[in-house]
């Protein structure tokens, strides 16, 4: 049936109905769009720049600067020179004099055959410790060998005739017997001359093998000094 063959009535209602539908069809969209979740938008967050403490309040990151100290450098100390060693006395018998530089006198040498030098008790109780006790006598001294090893010491390298100093007591001048004491005469001796009595003349007088004290310096023999073989002479 065409539109035009309808009753007006019926025409107005066909028209009514349709704006109903057309209404209730733009409510159910308008419905359906507001539980729809929206969009979800992609993009770069920037850093966080806070954090959020025990209470859950935000709290702004503060940029500590770490400063790394540096200790000054330690000083070293400055190396001082070692002080010398204190000058030395050695006892011992005189063995020998070595020129080890061929007769320039520039390495020599002295030998000596150390002992200990004893007297009073330290004599007797070393006497009584090799049966030997009947033959201390208080006014002697005695000797007691260190072993067969023999010590040996620089001489001054230059001018050893004028640095080396030599006492004697019973030479060249040999005293009249009796004890000797603080009033016995030393005899300043000069090296060379001491060196020649020994190796030039023969050591007529045995000066090697006698008992001296001989003063070290720093590893250097800068003097000998006769002890007299015993404190009663008998030439």
């Amino acid at each position: 049936m065409k539109w035009s063959e309808l009753k007006p009535g019926v025409q107005y209602a066909i028209i009514g109905g349709a704006c109903l539908l057309v209404g209730a069809g733009v409510t159910a969209a308008v419905l359906l769009s507001r539980t729809e979740k929206p969009a979800t938008i992609v993009g770069t967050l920037p850093e966080a720049t806070a954090t959020v403490d025990a209470t859950g309040t935000a709290v702004p990151t503060e940029t500590v600067d770490v400063v790394v100290v540096t200790p000054p450098p330690t000083k070293q100390p400055t190396p001082s020179t070692p002080a010398p060693k204190p000058d030395n006395r050695v006892f011992g018998q005189l063995k020998g004099i070595r020129d080890e530089s061929g007769g320039a006198w520039t390495d020599l040498w002295i030998d000596i055959d150390t002992a200990d030098f004893l007297t009073g008790q330290k004599a007797l109780d070393y006497l009584t410790s090799i049966g030997d006790q009947d033959f201390y006598n208080a006014k002697y001294w005695y000797v007691r060998q260190e072993g067969a090893a023999v010590t040996s010491y620089h001489l001054p390298s230059s001018s050893a005739q004028t640095k080396v100093k030599v006492v004697m007591y019973t030479w060249p001048n040999t005293p009249a017997p009796g004890f000797y004491g603080s009033s016995m005469t030393p005899q300043n001796v000069g090296f060379g001359e001491f060196y020649d009595e020994i190796y030039m003349y023969g050591d007529t007088k045995s000066l090697r093998n006698r008992y001296y004290w001989f003063t070290v310096t720093n590893d250097v023999c800068t003097k000998l000094e006769e002890q007299p073989r015993d404190p009663y002479y008998e030439p």
